[in-house]
């Protein structure tokens, strides 16, 4: 079973602003101010889950089944965090065999590097046994910052902009063309690598 990671703490604020998104859409009224904030996260949702970025800073938890199923590289015990950028890791947590609650690593038996993309955390020794479980192994983490690149903030514009103007999921009676270079390839240029 492939690492599966979910949200534990949701971001305080969001990538773009209620007026940056407004001045996008040109849009001068306030009658949708609730329903474009609601936008604005939808938006960033789904940036963040195709790209595997963190445009805001968040809290995940990273839960897998077996160490073997997060190396990257099983001679190193390197396991790639694909949520980026990896801010810090705030616990490496395992439930050893038959045990009933989780063991925490002590951080001298991780090293943790934020310089790179994706983030990575390093075993310094060979991994501890771990009990036959889904949720065996759990590291918490925050991914993210608050100063997002231009290129990500842009991306979730547009996102914002297509679903304000399409706001039902058939449109008849129009053709629609994609622009090339725009939406698709900002996306597919923020991308990381790993699975989404």
């Amino acid at each position: 079973m492939r690492p599966q990671y979910s949200t534990t703490v949701a971001p305080h604020s969001e990538p773009i602003t209620l007026s940056q998104a407004s001045d996008h859409l040109r849009v001068d009224s306030t009658d949708d101010q609730s329903y474009i904030s609601d936008l604005i996260s939808v938006a960033r949702e789904y940036f963040d889950s195709v790209t595997g970025r963190a445009s805001a800073e968040t809290t995940y938890i990273l839960t897998a089944e077996s160490w073997g199923d997060l190396f990257n590289c099983p001679a190193t015990y390197e396991i790639p965090i694909f949520r980026s950028p990896l801010a810090s890791v705030s616990s490496v947590q395992y439930y050893a065999p038959d045990a009933t609650t989780l063991t925490t690593m002590a951080t001298t038996d991780y090293r943790v590097v934020t310089s790179a993309e994706p983030g990575r955390i390093q075993l310094v020794s060979s991994p501890p046994s771990v009990d036959d479980r889904i949720d065996a192994i759990q590291i918490t983490f925050v991914a993210g910052n608050n100063c997002p690149p231009s290129m990500s903030k842009h991306a979730i514009k547009m996102l914002v902009s297509n679903y304000y103007d399409q706001r039902a999921p058939i449109v008849t009676g129009t053709i629609a063309t994609e622009i090339p270079y725009t939406l698709k390839s900002l996306i597919e240029n923020q991308k990381i690598g790993g699975y989404f």
